[in-house]
């Protein structure tokens, strides 16, 4: 007679998976080949000890060092000088584009064409409205390319 007791193969994973989880202790994770288990260190203790280090100290005070050596520049300070504006004296709007190409709305300021491409319907009208009425269109274009920015209708 055999005495190997026999086992359910569900017991015995039920089993087996709690003696892992024992071992792991909090961690859902299962403890990967040739790792050992290792105490946590809260984070912020962890960041101050690298801090610390040699390597970390040098780079820390580079970077502060920085901080206060280089000016502030914005986006928008380096791309001022290249906007100008003024006062449009003719429009030329492709209201149907042929196929594939965007519509454009081009308005003659500072003797030369300045392109508006893919303006709203709201756009299309108020200029057209305004060169009808009489009334001044401002456009505001970047000097480099001709691509208006904004335009402005005075209605007054």
């Amino acid at each position: 007679m055999s005495t190997t007791p026999q086992m359910n193969p569900s017991t015995m994973s039920q089993q087996y998976g709690q003696q892992q989880y024992a071992q792991q202790g909090a961690s859902t994770a299962p403890p990967q080949m040739g790792q050992s288990q290792q105490s946590h260190i809260p984070l912020a203790q962890e960041m101050q000890q690298l801090s610390q280090q040699q390597p970390y100290q040098q780079l820390l005070q580079q970077l502060a060092g920085q901080q206060h050596q280089q000016p502030l520049v914005l986006p928008g300070a380096v791309d001022s000088q290249a906007i100008t504006s003024g006062i449009a004296t003719k429009f030329w709007d492709v209201v149907t584009p042929l196929p594939g190409q965007p519509s454009i709305l081009y308005l003659f300021i500072n003797n030369g064409w300045r392109r508006l491409v893919n303006p709203n319907a709201v756009t299309h009208d108020e200029v057209q409205e305004a060169f009808a009425f009489g009334q001044q269109v401002i456009g505001i274009y970047e000097s480099t390319n001709d691509v208006i920015q904004a335009v402005i209708v005075n209605k007054q």
